[in-house]
């Protein structure tokens, strides 16, 4: 348990340092790249993206749950991704023009040949990580992120400035991607070996072929938007709509994102134990609620401050969207976790199923609602996400026996708290929020909502109660010391 509290704060501290370090970066390049820049970037992105789950593969996962992990795993992994990623970057750099033509947007060409570029060098440092992930070396993973994060802005705000526009970020990530490697590579254990080999490629193939096949229909869904509302409506709605949801994931980025890295080892790890999945699985949920959903209740109520503060004024048409899809990263937090845990259980299958039988939904939702404006579409996008938990929780149920009304019964305290965390926020829009002045109401707000949240956790009792007593006592300790 210390490993994995010491595992989880490395993780915190990584995912914290590299979105603060973003976090400058986007608000720089919210004033210097326009709303239709930032949705020929997405377009690209979106190919890139469905291009990466073929360079991937799987294999990162492979080396993470494998039984034993030898040196002739390593080297085949090794051998599987430099041929997926020099064959797909060849790919990108050939369909670059027929993309641009498609979009009639010749900007396009350029981006795509940067990301290529970016295909060839992933294998430097990506299954190195996937090592790290697995031996629980998160302080490596730390120092590597950072590096890359470091990398990323300092191009794209460079680039930015001197009027790149959307190419400073294609740039941006070639830069963030091979310092990514570098770093990996200099950390890497001794003994790891380097050299590539194709000895166990049957083997990894697979696995990656079934894991794969989820992940390319979860990144139609989940990227789908940005193309065709980019199609659809404009490249401009794109932008807006991309930056809605990017604000709405900043909890995925600032807590789930720490949080995963651990899932998938952790539950591998308690499969060989013969532990309790569905113990595990609802204290899972019941810890990432308690944050989840107060933070989208607080960000759907302080929207307009929000984007105003952190994008300025010419991106809020963007707050209605934010507003909507706030429910559906209420809903996500039910299976976050899911697809992670039925890998490490050995059913990859029903993860792949899951999404197989959902993410064509999210597509055909977006489809039909994209006709009738932004907000629509993020109500489409809502409602899939309902029919997403519906089967997700039925394949996880049939893969590990974990039942969808015992991770609800798991997250009542969490919404009382969501409750108490809101009065705050909705006092501050009820009374004076007229978005004049911004910085105003969102720290007046956002202070409501945690006095609320605090009082909140206290009243109802909640297992996070506990932890946040010793992490004071914890830090009254250091500064007594």
């Amino acid at each position: 348990m210390s490993q994995l509290k010491k595992s989880l704060g490395l993780s915190f501290v990584t995912q914290y340092s590299e979105m603060a370090i973003q976090f400058i970066g986007v608000m720089f390049l919210a004033r210097l790249i326009t709303p239709e820049e930032i949705g020929i970037y997405s377009v690209a992105a979106f190919l890139m993206a469905l291009l990466h789950v073929f360079r991937d593969f799987g294999v990162g996962k492979y080396l993470i749950q494998v039984e034993e992990l030898t040196a002739e795993r390593i080297r085949s992994a090794y051998g599987v991704a430099i041929i997926l990623a020099w064959g797909i970057a060849l790919l990108l750099y050939a369909c670059a023009p027929l993309v641009a033509r498609f979009y009639d947007e010749p900007r396009v060409v350029d981006i795509l040949a940067v990301m290529a570029c970016s295909f060839a060098v992933t294998p430097l440092g990506g299954l190195l990580t996937s090592i790290f992930r697995r031996n629980m070396q998160f302080k490596k993973i730390l120092i590597v992120r950072v590096v890359s994060s470091v990398s990323h802005v300092i191009t794209a705000v460079s680039l930015g400035y001197q009027g790149y526009g959307a190419l400073s970020l294609a740039w941006a990530n070639f830069a963030g991607i091979l310092s990514f490697g570098i770093a990996a590579v200099v950390l890497r254990d001794k003994g790891t070996p380097f050299v590539p080999s194709f000895r166990k490629i049957r083997e990894i193939l697979s696995f990656g072929s079934v894991n794969s096949l989820g992940n390319i229909v979860t990144v139609l869904g989940t990227n789908g938007p940005d193309v065709i509302i980019g199609k659809a409506i404009s490249l401009a709605a794109s932008g807006y709509f991309s930056r809605a949801n990017g604000l709405v994931q900043m909890f995925r980025t600032l807590v789930n994102g720490a949080i995963v890295p651990l899932v998938l080892p952790y539950f591998a790890q308690l499969r060989r134990e013969k532990g309790d999945p569905a113990l595990a699985y609802r204290a899972a949920v019941e810890y990432l609620t308690v944050f989840a959903w107060p933070f989208y209740a607080v960000m759907a109520l302080l929207a307009l401050p929000t984007v105003r503060v952190l994008f300025g004024l010419q991106w809020d048409a963007s707050v209605p969207v934010v507003q909507v899809l706030c429910i559906m990263g209420a809903a996500v937090c039910l299976t976050s976790f899911a697809g992670d845990v039925m890998i490490a259980f050995g059913k990859v299958g029903q993860a792949t199923a899951s999404q197989v039988l959902t993410q064509p939904v999210r597509i055909l939702a977006i489809l039909v609602a994209s006709p009738f404006g932004l907000v629509a579409v993020a109500v489409a996008l809502v409602l899939a996400e309902c029919y997403t938990v519906a089967i997700t929780s039925r394949q996880l149920y049939a893969a590990t026996g974990i039942e969808l009304a015992g991770v609800l019964r798991a997250t009542g305290k969490s919404a009382l708290v969501t409750l108490t965390s809101a009065i705050g926020p909705a006092m501050v829009m009820l009374l004076f929020m007229n978005g004049k002045h911004p910085w105003l109401e969102l720290v007046v707000g956002a202070c409501g909502a945690l006095v609320g949240w605090f009082a909140g956790i206290v009243l109802t009792g909640h297992p996070i109660k506990a932890h946040l007593y010793q992490a004071r006592e914890w830090v009254a300790m250091r500064m007594r010391g």
